[in-house]
Protein backbone atom coordinates (compact mmCIF):
# COMPACT_ATOMS: atom_id res chain seq x y z
CA UNK A 1 0.00 0.00 0.00
CA UNK A 2 2.94 2.33 0.50
CA UNK A 3 3.21 5.15 2.94
CA UNK A 4 0.09 6.03 4.96
CA UNK A 5 -0.35 9.31 6.85
CA UNK A 6 -3.09 10.09 9.35
CA UNK A 7 -3.91 13.81 9.17
CA UNK A 8 -5.05 14.02 12.79
CA UNK A 9 -3.53 14.67 16.20
CA UNK A 10 -6.34 12.71 17.87
CA UNK A 11 -5.01 9.91 20.08
CA UNK A 12 -8.36 8.16 19.63
CA UNK A 13 -8.00 8.08 15.85
CA UNK A 14 -4.44 6.78 16.15
CA UNK A 15 -5.65 4.04 18.48
CA UNK A 16 -8.50 3.02 16.17
CA UNK A 17 -6.40 3.07 12.97
CA UNK A 18 -3.73 0.94 14.63
CA UNK A 19 -6.36 -1.81 15.05
CA UNK A 20 -5.91 -2.52 11.33
CA UNK A 21 -2.27 -3.46 11.87
CA UNK A 22 -0.95 -1.07 9.22
CA UNK A 23 1.99 1.24 9.69
CA UNK A 24 1.19 4.92 9.49
CA UNK A 25 2.62 8.28 10.38
CA UNK A 26 0.79 11.13 12.07
CA UNK A 27 0.92 14.60 10.50
CA UNK A 28 -1.84 16.83 11.90
CA UNK A 29 -3.58 19.20 9.53
CA UNK A 30 -3.38 22.91 10.10
CA UNK A 31 -6.73 23.89 8.61
CA UNK A 32 -9.22 25.97 10.55
CA UNK A 33 -12.45 24.13 11.17
CA UNK A 34 -15.46 26.20 10.14
CA UNK A 35 -18.59 24.29 11.11
CA UNK A 36 -21.58 25.78 9.39
CA UNK A 37 -24.25 24.30 7.18
CA UNK A 38 -25.48 20.74 6.91
CA UNK A 39 -23.61 18.55 9.46
CA UNK A 40 -22.90 15.64 7.10
CA UNK A 41 -21.79 17.89 4.24
CA UNK A 42 -19.63 19.89 6.68
CA UNK A 43 -17.94 16.80 8.15
CA UNK A 44 -17.22 15.47 4.65
CA UNK A 45 -15.80 18.84 3.54
CA UNK A 46 -13.61 19.19 6.64
CA UNK A 47 -12.24 15.64 6.40
CA UNK A 48 -11.32 16.27 2.76
CA UNK A 49 -9.73 19.65 3.51
CA UNK A 50 -7.63 18.07 6.28
CA UNK A 51 -6.47 15.20 4.07
CA UNK A 52 -5.68 17.50 1.14
CA UNK A 53 -3.81 19.96 3.38
CA UNK A 54 -1.47 17.23 4.64
CA UNK A 55 -1.18 15.54 1.23
CA UNK A 56 0.20 18.74 -0.31
CA UNK A 57 3.42 18.19 1.68
CA UNK A 58 3.27 14.34 1.56
CA UNK A 59 2.50 13.60 -2.10
CA UNK A 60 4.11 10.16 -1.94
CA UNK A 61 1.55 9.00 0.65
CA UNK A 62 -2.05 8.01 1.06
CA UNK A 63 -3.37 10.60 3.50
CA UNK A 64 -6.38 9.89 5.70
CA UNK A 65 -8.27 12.87 7.13
CA UNK A 66 -11.27 12.68 9.43
CA UNK A 67 -13.81 14.94 11.07
CA UNK A 68 -16.45 14.19 13.69
CA UNK A 69 -19.47 16.36 14.38
CA UNK A 70 -22.25 16.05 16.93
CA UNK A 71 -25.64 17.42 15.94
CA UNK A 72 -29.30 17.67 16.89
CA UNK A 73 -31.55 18.29 13.89
CA UNK A 74 -29.32 20.44 11.68
CA UNK A 75 -27.67 22.21 14.64
CA UNK A 76 -23.98 21.35 14.97
CA UNK A 77 -22.78 21.12 18.55
CA UNK A 78 -19.09 21.92 18.50
CA UNK A 79 -16.24 21.73 20.96
CA UNK A 80 -16.89 23.85 24.04
CA UNK A 81 -14.86 27.05 24.37
CA UNK A 82 -14.92 26.94 28.16
CA UNK A 83 -16.41 25.08 31.13
CA UNK A 84 -19.63 27.13 31.05
CA UNK A 85 -20.25 26.21 27.42
CA UNK A 86 -19.47 22.55 28.23
CA UNK A 87 -22.07 22.71 31.02
CA UNK A 88 -24.67 24.20 28.65
CA UNK A 89 -23.95 21.58 25.98
CA UNK A 90 -24.12 18.62 28.36
CA UNK A 91 -27.29 20.00 29.97
CA UNK A 92 -28.85 20.36 26.51
CA UNK A 93 -27.93 16.76 25.56
CA UNK A 94 -29.00 15.32 28.93
CA UNK A 95 -31.74 12.71 28.45
CA UNK A 96 -31.81 13.30 24.68
CA UNK A 97 -30.89 11.58 21.46
CA UNK A 98 -28.37 13.23 19.16
CA UNK A 99 -26.40 12.15 16.11
CA UNK A 100 -22.69 11.82 15.51
CA UNK A 101 -21.22 11.86 12.00
CA UNK A 102 -17.63 10.97 11.26
CA UNK A 103 -16.40 11.54 7.73
CA UNK A 104 -13.13 10.12 6.45
CA UNK A 105 -11.30 11.24 3.32
CA UNK A 106 -8.52 9.44 1.48
CA UNK A 107 -6.21 11.47 -0.74
CA UNK A 108 -3.24 10.25 -2.75
CA UNK A 109 -1.86 10.81 -6.22
CA UNK A 110 -4.72 9.78 -8.49
CA UNK A 111 -7.13 8.76 -5.73
CA UNK A 112 -9.77 10.74 -3.86
CA UNK A 113 -12.56 9.24 -1.78
CA UNK A 114 -14.71 10.42 1.10
CA UNK A 115 -16.98 8.19 3.18
CA UNK A 116 -19.03 8.88 6.27
CA UNK A 117 -21.03 7.09 8.92
CA UNK A 118 -23.73 8.33 11.29
CA UNK A 119 -24.66 6.94 14.69
CA UNK A 120 -27.38 7.93 17.15
CA UNK A 121 -26.47 8.45 20.80
CA UNK A 122 -28.72 8.92 23.83
CA UNK A 123 -27.49 10.41 27.07
CA UNK A 124 -29.06 9.37 30.31
CA UNK A 125 -30.65 12.16 32.36
CA UNK A 126 -27.83 14.02 34.12
CA UNK A 127 -27.90 16.12 37.26
CA UNK A 128 -26.05 19.42 37.42
CA UNK A 129 -23.68 17.83 39.94
CA UNK A 130 -22.87 14.96 37.56
CA UNK A 131 -22.24 17.40 34.72
CA UNK A 132 -19.92 19.52 36.87
CA UNK A 133 -18.01 16.42 37.98
CA UNK A 134 -17.60 15.27 34.38
CA UNK A 135 -16.35 18.70 33.34
CA UNK A 136 -13.83 18.57 36.23
CA UNK A 137 -12.20 15.55 34.56
CA UNK A 138 -11.19 17.86 31.69
CA UNK A 139 -12.41 15.30 29.17
CA UNK A 140 -15.18 17.41 27.57
CA UNK A 141 -12.97 20.34 26.64
CA UNK A 142 -11.53 19.22 23.29
CA UNK A 143 -14.39 17.13 21.98
CA UNK A 144 -17.38 17.74 19.75
CA UNK A 145 -20.52 17.61 21.88
CA UNK A 146 -18.39 18.02 25.02
CA UNK A 147 -17.92 14.30 25.64
CA UNK A 148 -15.74 11.34 24.80
CA UNK A 149 -17.52 8.01 24.60
CA UNK A 150 -14.27 6.09 25.11
CA UNK A 151 -13.45 7.71 28.46
CA UNK A 152 -15.41 8.65 31.53
CA UNK A 153 -18.02 9.97 29.11
CA UNK A 154 -19.12 6.36 28.67
CA UNK A 155 -20.92 6.77 32.02
CA UNK A 156 -23.31 9.36 30.56
CA UNK A 157 -24.19 7.45 27.38
CA UNK A 158 -27.28 5.32 27.79
CA UNK A 159 -27.53 3.92 24.27
CA UNK A 160 -25.79 3.92 20.90
CA UNK A 161 -27.49 2.96 17.64
CA UNK A 162 -24.76 2.47 15.08
CA UNK A 163 -21.04 1.97 15.15
CA UNK A 164 -19.19 2.75 18.40
CA UNK A 165 -16.03 3.74 16.52
CA UNK A 166 -17.99 6.31 14.51
CA UNK A 167 -18.87 8.01 17.81
CA UNK A 168 -15.27 7.66 18.99
CA UNK A 169 -13.97 9.42 15.87
CA UNK A 170 -13.09 6.94 13.11
CA UNK A 171 -15.57 4.45 11.57
CA UNK A 172 -13.04 1.65 11.24
CA UNK A 173 -15.36 -0.54 9.17
CA UNK A 174 -15.57 2.16 6.48
CA UNK A 175 -11.80 2.79 6.60
CA UNK A 176 -11.13 -0.94 6.24
CA UNK A 177 -13.45 -1.23 3.22
CA UNK A 178 -11.65 1.57 1.36
CA UNK A 179 -8.16 0.31 2.24
CA UNK A 180 -9.08 -3.27 1.27
CA UNK A 181 -10.35 -2.10 -2.14
CA UNK A 182 -7.21 -0.02 -2.63
CA UNK A 183 -4.89 -2.94 -1.94
CA UNK A 184 -6.90 -5.23 -4.23
CA UNK A 185 -6.70 -2.88 -7.22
Amino acid sequence: MGRVVLASASPRRREILSLLGIEFEVVPSGIEEHTHGDPITTARRLSYEKALDVWKSNKDALVIGADTLVFVGKEIIGKPRDEEEAFQTLSFLSGRWHRVVTAVSFVSKGFRKTVHDVARVKFRKLSGEEIRFYISTGEPMDKAGAYGVQGFGATIVERIEGNFYTVMGLPIHKVYEVLRKLTMS
